[in-house]
């Protein structure tokens, strides 16, 4: 996918739901938010999540990180892409988000920015690797979302601890583009909430 494209769809999108528990994807789905980030599954119910997802006329991205009983290695992510399919995927790991990308899946790099030497680092290698989008944890510091915005040109979504409408509102106008959240109140009021944002 073109920066451009991926750009759009996150604008467009500007509350992700984060899935912690196969029970919630069906609030998920129910919701008005268009964007799941699944971050879990294992090899029995995967392929099944990702097929009522893409049914229900959804976007799905899975954490490569948190699936259980894969192994992590190239053949499972050309596995991945053919046999189970997700429209993207989510990754801490430099390799992973590489040959996902060769495999020209959408990628997005999960950056937890701790302090300023992990911060330097998430940046230096989003540069490098040049993810379709990156994720910075925790998303409840505009300035650092601000900071990211300069140093990469690449689109930002930001996560973590994101409960609250205000909260949403505070990382769009610091310039992320989306923010994810397990909040289901959030996935609830996204109706609500998306006229807010376009005002911004």
């Amino acid at each position: 996918m073109t920066t451009k494209k991926c750009y759009r769809l996150f604008k467009e999108n500007p509350i992700i739901a984060a899935v912690r528990n196969p029970r919630d994807i069906y609030e998920a789905v129910s919701s008005e938010t268009r964007i799941i980030f699944l971050l879990c599954g294992n090899i029995y119910n995967l392929k099944k999540i990702v097929e009522y997802v893409k049914a229900s006329n959804k976007i799905i991205f899975v954490h490569l990180d948190l699936l259980k009983g894969f192994a992590q290695d190239t053949y499972f992510i050309k596995y991945l892409k053919d046999e189970i399919a997700p429209h993207g995927i989510i990754s801490t790991k430099n390799a992973l988000v590489s040959r996902a990308k060769q495999e020209g899946m959408i990628t997005v790099q999960r950056l937890f920015l701790l302090d300023s030497s992990a911060m330097d680092v998430s940046v230096t290698s989003a540069n490098k690797i040049k993810p379709d989008a990156v994720e910075i944890l925790p998303g409840l510091v505009p300035k650092l979302i601000r900071s990211i915005n300069k140093e990469i040109q690449i689109p930002i979504i930001t996560g973590g601890f994101i409960e609250t409408r205000e909260e949403v509102l505070s990382c769009i106008q610091a310039g992320a583009l989306s923010v994810t959240t397990s909040a289901k109140n959030l996935w609830r009021d996204y109706g609500e909430i998306k006229p807010l944002i376009d005002q911004l």
